[in-house]
């Protein structure tokens, strides 16, 4: 009884909203004022019909997943190594990377949309008053750059949450086996390579399976930066759903398109408990 106003509130909330959406998705749906009408898979087959658009957000996301997904995996895990050691001022240094986390997300999408200002704004700025006033974009503007312009926002804001999974990685890590690596001649990189990796496969599982799951429901700091613009070179998979069920009103539609995320999402969940129970498993084996 006691978890019984949770429950409820996640039948509500939850559980309910997902239903509608996953019935929504074989319907004609096009808002509440008329009947829907079912449609079978039709909604499905479109997505995979080859919608230009919906390829070409597609393609965006892929982009978008790479950086979010590996650069940031990686330097995350550099940093994360670099901050794990005994240095000066060490927790300044963590506090600054964790900082953006605690930070408004439209605090930062005002932030970086004046510094990306192409009249007044810190990089070109900068860059004229280094002489460099060739180099002067139009950060947002441009076809080309744009999307690279807010996947900085995004890699600059996530960063911190990743570097602080895997220093909890790190921390679990006995230091009886690095100095036992250390004797048998292993250090370095060395000792990164065949020690630190490997027991720090659980943590990296994590920080990929959140940033998939990130790169995959990416949205805010697009839409609130460039609305998808110029043109749909910063259209995303799940700004496009919202382009097509709140400003096209193709509810059906965009509710087949978010059921194969969510479908997405569950599979890399399942994949990644069953990874985490076979390490486990292993570990309790030794």
């Amino acid at each position: 009884m006691a978890i019984s106003p949770a429950l409820i509130l996640y039948l509500v909330f939850t559980v309910y909203p997902m239903g509608q959406v996953v019935v929504a998705s074989f319907t004609d749906a096009r808002g509440f004022n008329r009947a829907w009408e079912f449609l079978g898979l039709d909604n499905f087959v479109r997505i995979f019909s080859g919608d230009p658009v919906l390829m070409e957000a597609v393609g965006n996301t892929a982009i978008y997943g790479f950086f979010k997904i590996v650069v940031q995996t990686v330097l995350a895990f550099l940093f994360a190594v670099l901050l794990h050691r005994q240095l000066r001022l060490g927790n300044i240094y963590r506090a600054i990377f964790f900082a953006p986390m605690v930070i408004s997300p439209v605090a930062i999408v005002f932030v970086w949309s004046f510094m990306y200002d192409p009249t007044t704004g810190t990089f070109n700025t900068i860059l004229r008053s280094l002489g460099l006033g060739g180099l002067a974009q139009d950060w947002l503007g441009n076809y080309d750059l744009a999307l690279y312009s807010v996947i900085l926002v995004d890699l600059w804001s996530g960063l911190g949450f990743n570097i602080v999974i895997l220093l909890a990685g790190l921390s679990t890590i006995p230091g009886e086996i690095l100095e036992a690596a250390k004797v048998d001649g292993a250090r370095g990189w060395k000792a990164l390579r065949f020690i630190t990796l490997p027991l720090m496969i659980p943590s990296i599982g994590l920080v990929l399976v959140l940033s998939i799951n990130g790169a995959l429901r990416a949205f805010d700091t697009v839409y609130l930066m460039t609305r998808g613009g110029p043109g749909n070179s910063t259209q995303l998979y799940m700004t496009q759903v919202f382009q097509e069920g709140m400003v096209n009103n193709n509810f059906g539609y965009a509710s087949a398109m978010a059921v194969l995320v969510i479908i997405v999402l569950i599979a890399i969940a399942a994949v990644q408990n069953r990874l985490n129970n076979r390490i486990a498993a292993e570990e309790e084996g030794r």
